[in-house]
């Protein structure tokens, strides 16, 4: 049973509203600031241009404020390390 058709059982049993939400739209913080949207474009063109040079297989990022392309299989092979500033933040914002 979909989120919906449970709403729709609910508000036959009594004065009930529901609302179905996305799990992952409430995860991810609420709504996407100036800069979020100038960086999902930019790095979107730069997927987009690189599709037009026939170059596949590159995962689009951004390193030092400057948008950079590298191979998803060299990637994948690499260690990363955690940057545990960031995470005790994240931690301590997320109270």
């Amino acid at each position: 049973m979909s989120g919906n058709e449970f709403a729709n059982q609910l508000a036959e049993y009594g004065d009930y509203h529901a609302r179905v939400t996305v799990l992952g739209h409430v995860q991810r913080g609420g709504s996407p600031t100036a800069f979020d949207r100038v960086l999902a474009s930019r790095l979107g063109s730069r997927a987009v241009d690189l599709l037009l040079q026939n170059r596949g297989g590159l995962a689009v990022g951004i390193r030092e404020n400057k948008i950079v392309e590298n191979d998803i299989t060299e990637i994948l092979k690499e260690k990363h390390q955690l940057n545990n500033e960031m995470f005790k933040l994240a931690s301590i914002l997320s109270i």
